[in-house]
């Protein structure tokens, strides 16, 4: 492109031909429209490499942006995988430890059962025995052997006098056996013979 300067330095061959100046005048008029031209697409042309290198950077940011939003729907796909993982492993782990305790507790409960059947047994074999005992004493007592007669009453209304049973005891034993008095033994002694009579 020829620069204002170049048009300016610019000559021609006089001789015939145009006036010389009707064309300086036209030259100096397209000179200075043309560097006013001149001037203005300069200026484009710097708005242009500005706006340029604007959108080369905006580009660049662009990348980069691109690159980390990848980056982050990457990172965030990870986490939520590991956070999938992290929950499967925690809810294995809950219904290993809740599977754990539920055959601990069943295992609990029929060791109880088991262990309330036998008190039950133990119970009924007790009561049974129980019956069985109060029923043996029953029939004892209802038997021969501890029924009273009337009749028998009757030989025990005459208690003989002590003189009868036993001599009279010498002064020593009188004063020996002051403050004794008659053993269970000599008294089931007495009954006996008292019985027997």
């Amino acid at each position: 492109m020829i620069t204002p300067i170049e048009m300016q330095s610019k000559t021609f061959k006089t001789g015939i031909g145009y006036d010389k100046k009707d064309v300086d005048n036209f030259l100096s008029e397209l000179q200075k429209s043309y560097e006013t031209m001149y001037k203005e697409n300069m200026e484009l042309n710097d708005k242009i490499n500005t706006l340029n290198e604007g959108i080369n950077y905006y580009k660049s940011i662009e990348k980069t942006l691109q690159k980390a939003l990848i980056i982050a729907e990457q990172a965030a796909e990870d986490t939520k995988n590991a956070a999938k993982k992290q929950a499967k492993a925690i809810e294995d782990e809950a219904n290993g430890k809740a599977s754990l305790i539920i055959s601990e507790s069943y295992k609990e409960v029929i060791r109880l059962k088991q262990q309330t059947l036998k008190l039950v047994q133990q119970y009924e074999t007790c009561r049974t025995q129980f019956k069985h005992f109060a029923a043996a004493q029953a029939e004892i007592l209802d038997s021969e052997a501890f029924a009273l007669h009337i009749e028998d009453m009757d030989s025990l209304k005459d208690i003989p006098k002590m003189e009868s049973l036993y001599p009279a005891p010498s002064e020593k034993e009188k004063a020996t056996s002051e403050h004794k008095d008659v053993s269970e033994d000599e008294a089931a002694f007495e009954f006996y013979n008292l019985t027997e009579e």
